[in-house]
């Protein structure tokens, strides 16, 4: 998938997204436009806003699950970490609670990965 693709796509759902996710900087990068799309969802987490926070998941576990290699590493490598749900207040339970299974299933491994990363 490339990097427009998710930026229009994101941008079409949440479209104060647009501007960040156009902007030089991250229009080239996957990577970086999960990075900025898990600080938003970040942030409906730390403004409790459940609504939002499922919202955000359900549309990343959509792009995950229409992604080719290159948007799993991107997950992998960007969404994932920059979530930071591990230091959040209840963001490991409201993973679990608000997660779509399959997008889930990919954070725990992600979160395996790590954990088990030699130092």
């Amino acid at each position: 998938m490339l990097p427009l693709q998710i930026a229009d796509e994101l941008t079409i759902v949440f479209p104060g997204l647009g501007r960040e996710l156009h902007a030089p900087a991250t229009m080239a990068s996957l990577a970086a436009q999960l990075a900025r799309f898990a600080a938003f969802t970040r942030g409906a987490l730390r403004g409790e806003q459940l609504g939002l926070l499922e919202h955000c998941f359900t549309v990343a576990d959509r792009l995950l699950q229409q992604a080719d290699d290159e948007l799993v590493a991107a997950f992998q490598d960007a969404y994932f970490p920059c979530l930071h749900l591990d230091v959040q207040p209840c963001g490991e339970r409201l993973a679990r609670q608000l997660m779509p299974v399959a997008l889930y299933l990919s954070y725990a491994r992600y979160q395996y990965v790590a954990a088990h990363r030699p130092a």
